[in-house]
This record gives C-alpha cells, sequence and structure tokens, in this order.
C-alpha cells in the first residue's frame, strides 16, 4: 500500500513539475524571431556574433573586422549566440535563443525554489505567472532581444538563491555552486553580475551567519576558484586584446557608476517609477501585501525567504538607483526578489483557507480564482510582446528599412547593385542583413548621402533623405514598395553641378 501511494506521489508530482517547465515556452519563445534587430544593443552584438560566426575569433568579438572597443563585455555571450545560428541558422532567433533561455532557466529555478520552501505547488505556480505575465524580463533588451541582461540576471539571481540555501541548509556544495554561478554572470556582463553580493553579505550579517561564513576555510576555497576563473578569462582576453583590462576598468567601473555615459541620467526614482508604470504595472499592487504577509505567515521558513528576497530586492534598488548612468533593463535582476515576496501574500491567503472550517472547497475555489485572475491579467500584459510583436507607433518609422531588409533576405529579393541611404553610417541593425545578402552574390552597401554620386541606385526610407535626393539629384523613381523608395541618380541638378 505505502509503494503505491509513494508511486501516486511521484507521477503527480512529476506532473505538477512538467507544467512548471512548460509554462515558460510560450511568453519566452514564441514569435521570438518576428522583429528586426534592435539598433541600441542588440544589433551591434549580433554584429560581432556575425563576424566570429565566420573569423572564428572567439576570445575577441570584433566590428566591422576590427576589435570592438565599444562593448567590453566578456565574449562568452557572443559565442553562445554563434553556437545558437550553428544548430538553427544564420536570423534573428539563434540570436536572442541565449537570452530567451536565460529567461526560461531563470523562471524554472525560481517555481522550483518557491515550491521546494514554500510546500505549496499551487505558489510556484502563482510565482511563474506573475514572473511571465508581467514585462518583468518579457521585454526588449532581457528576454526578448539578443541582449546581455537576461543572461546576467539568471546566473545572478541563481547565485542568489544557491546562497540562500547554503546559509540555511548547510550545505557546502551550494557554496561551490553559488561561486561558479558568479563566475558565470561576470562571464555574462562583467562586474554587473556581482551586483548582488552586497545585499547578499548584508542578509548574512542580519542573519547573525557572517562571521561563520568568514571563519570557514570553504568560504576562502570558493572565493579562489571564482577569483581564479575570473582571473584566467580576463588574462587570455587580455592575451589577445592587449589593454582589454584597461578598458574594462574604465568603462564599466569608473564611467557608468560613477559617471553618466551617454546622456543616460535619471533621478532616483526611475527604477520605482518603471515597476508600477511599465515592467510590473498589472500586478505592483500585490508587492506591499506580500511584503506584510512576510510577517504574517505562520510558516518559520517561508518568512525566512520573504526576508531574504526584501533584502535582495531593496539592496539592488539602491545600488542601481544610485549609479549615474541608468538605463531601463539594469533592473531586471530585481525581480525575481520582487515575485517571491508577492508569491508570499498568496501564499498567507491560501494558509488562511486551509485553516478555516471549510478549507477544502474554500481553498480550491480561492486557488482557481487566483490562476485564473493573474493569468487573465498576464495575457492582457504581454499578448503584443509575444504574439506577432510589433513595433511601436514611434518606432516604426525608424525601423522601416530594417524591416525591408530583415524581409529581403528571407524571401531572397535582389537588391544587388543598391546603396542604403541613411542619415547616420551606425546602422549595425542593417548592417547584419547586408552582409547576408553579400553573402548570396549582392553587392549591397550601407551609404550616408555625401557619398552618393549620379549614377548610383539607392534606397531610402527616410523622409529627409528623400527631400535631399530630390533637391540635389535629377533622379527617376523606379518603386515604392514598403514605404522604401528606390531610385537612380541619373545626374546632377544644374546648381549642383556648376559647383
Amino acid at each position: 500500500m505505502d509503494s503505491i501511494i509513494i508511486k501516486k506521489r511521484f507521477f503527480r508530482n512529476l506532473l505538477k513539475g512538467l507544467l512548471l517547465l512548460a509554462l515558460p515556452i510560450w511568453p519566452c519563445f514564441n514569435d521570438l524571431g518576428n522583429l528586426p534587430l534592435r539598433i541600441w544593443d542588440e544589433a551591434r552584438q549580433a554584429q560581432n556574433a556575425y563576424e566570429m560566426y565566420y573569423n572564428h575569433q572567439y576570445w575577441i568579438p570584433t566590428f566591422n573586422g576590427l576589435p570592438d572597443v565599444f562593448g567590453t563585455k566578456p565574449s562568452v555571450f557572443i559565442v553562445l549566440e554563434v553556437i545558437s545560428m550553428k544548430f538553427f541558422g544564420i536570423n534573428e532567433f539563434a540570436l536572442r535563443f541565449p537570452a530567451a533561455a536565460s529567461a526560461y532557466l531563470l523562471g524554472i529555478a525560481m517555481m522550483f525554489f518557491v515550491w521546494f520552501y514554500f510546500k505549496r505547488f499551487n505558489t510556484a505556480l502563482i510565482s511563474g505567472i506573475l514572473l511571465f505575465g508581467s514585462q518583468a524580463l518579457i521585454r526588449n533588451h532581457v528576454a526578448r532581444t539578443a541582449d546581455y541582461d537576461a543572461p546576467v540576471a539568471a546566473f545572478g539571481v541563481m547565485a542568489a538563491l544557491s546562497f540562500f540555501i547554503f546559509l540555511h541548509e548547510n550545505k557546502k556544495v551550494f557554496w561551490y555552486l553559488t561561486c561558479l554561478l558568479f563566475f558565470l554572470a561576470v562571464s555574462m556582463k562583467g562586474i554587473a553580475g556581482l551586483l548582488l553580493v552586497p545585499p547578499l553579505f548584508l542578509y548574512a550579517f542580519s542573519q547573525k551567519k557572517l562571521l561563520q561564513l568568514l571563519k570557514s576555510k570553504h568560504t576562502f576555497l570558493g572565493f579562489a576558484v571564482f577569483l581564479f576563473l575570473t582571473i584566467a578569462y580576463y588574462g587570455v582576453r587580455n592575451y589577445y586584446q592587449p589593454g582589454y583590462v584597461a578598458l574594462v576598468y574604465k568603462a564599466e567601473i569608473c564611467s557608468l557608476y560613477f559617471n553618466t555615459v551617454q546622456g543616460h541620467s535619471e533621478g532616483f526614482w526611475f527604477y520605482a517609477i518603471n515597476f508600477y508604470s511599465k515592467w510590473f504595472s498589472n500586478y505592483w499592487w500585490i508587492l506591499p501585501l506580500g511584503l506584510a504577509s512576510v510577517f504574517m505567515t505562520r510558516n518559520f521558513m517561508v518568512r525566512k525567504v520573504g526576508i531574504f528576497s526584501a533584502f535582495m530586492m531593496a539592496g539592488y534598488f539602491l545600488i542601481i538607483s544610485n549609479s549615474a548612468t541608468k538605463l531601463f533593463w539594469y533592473d531586471s535582476q530585481m525581480y525575481v526578489f520582487v515575485i517571491v515576496i508577492c508569491a508570499t501574500f498568496f501564499y498567507w491567503i491560501i494558509e488562511m483557507m486551509e485553516s478555516s472550517d471549510y478549507r477544502k472547497v474554500y481553498s480550491m475555489a480561492m486557488t482557481f480564482a487566483i490562476l485564473l485572475s493573474l493569468g487573465l491579467l498576464g495575457c492582457i500584459a504581454v499578448k503584443d510582446i509575444i504574439i506577432d510583436p510589433q513595433e511601436s507607433a514611434n518606432e516604426k518609422y525608424f525601423y522601416t528599412m530594417a524591416n525591408f531588409l530583415q524581409q529581403s533576405n528571407k524571401a531572397n529579393r535582389n537588391l544587388d547593385g543598391y546603396k542604403i541611404l541613411s542619415g547616420d553610417l551606425y546602422v549595425p541593425h542593417h548592417t547584419f542583413y547586408i552582409q547576408q545578402l553579400e553573402k548570396k552574390g549582392q553587392r549591397v552597401e550601407a551609404v550616408v548621402f555625401s557619398q552618393l554620386i549620379p549614377g548610383d541606385s539607392v534606397m531610402v526610407s527616410e523622409t529627409n533623405m528623400n527631400i535631399l535626393i530630390q533637391e540635389k539629384f535629377n533622379a527617376v523613381l523606379l518603386s515604392n514598395d514598403y514605404n522604401i523608395f528606390a531610385y537612380r541618380l541619373d545626374s546632377l541638378k544644374n546648381n549642383d553641378a556648376a559647383k
């Protein structure tokens, strides 16, 4: 009889686990490759990966054939993009797959962590709905584009969760796993992979375990492993690219945190405003309820998890909010802790219902109502991002040419001999597609207006460039499809020819 009960429990838990594994698939991967590459910063990473795919220089990402000194991040993420292209081909889905897979992995880790410590599958499922039914991760520059932020969030947050397990279960293997995961976080996005470390040690201090941690030989052995791997990577990279470490120091330590870079200056509450107005706008009201529930629940370990998550959320928020440079994707490492706190509220509700006289009827009905309500709110929030995503009204004009070049590659349109005109020569979101056309034997070139001469065939989408062509050249309009104007420049107009 006992063996039958054990088997039933095993298969029931197996089905629950499979449901958790299935939940993030659709929001992470559906229609992932639909949109053309985003200019900041996805297209530059794509260019790095495309060149690495052919030149096999895995230690040094290049841009236009030269070492990329603009991007000082480690090359590991670019290598993952290259590996992905080996499997899925040279396309947007392949480039975005490593970031989407990172978000998937993080979501799975969070849900199983909640299931283990809360001892309730329904709370784990709710946490997954909150994560993937909001724009905490499911947004551009995080899980839905080929950027560093989802991978660094995945490894950094998993390192923090591993540290919690080590601290409270006293399983040393999780300390070494913490150090390894932090190395992987650093290998994704440099020093940004360590931003969760200060609140971790503050939490250990609050639990009166910091001194014990500092006295353990395993602490220093684990740190030595992290240090060895990190120094080894940066040392080898500096060997192949002399001066790389100095560039990292200047860009990641001296500039980003203490100085405003490229005008990205925002107020202290920038990330808080984004929290309730954008990325968690459908669920933000749950957070204060969750914080209150941390202290109302009767479950000691759930309270511990809630306090830990509050430390991590507040500590990380303070770190990024005091940075001189602020960008909207820097907050992605914070949201798992926000969601764990929110899950505490639902745990407490179900806990209260189950302690009532009609616990089965009420708890089942309440759980179903919660799941349905949160699921509907989530579908409304993310449906436009994961179902046939389109550019916003503000982006549509800017990405007209990128969309055209993307579709031209897919449809094998003949653009041979055309020059692609833009107002700026920095167009990596065009270059990626142009280089693919060149691999197919077509002569296509990205140019600015000053490079045009009579006899050129040119394609343009920008209104101001259109006006300049008509003012300076005797131009024949060859076609006007997809808001792309194709011209043949026969000659300069009289006043320009005279000059």
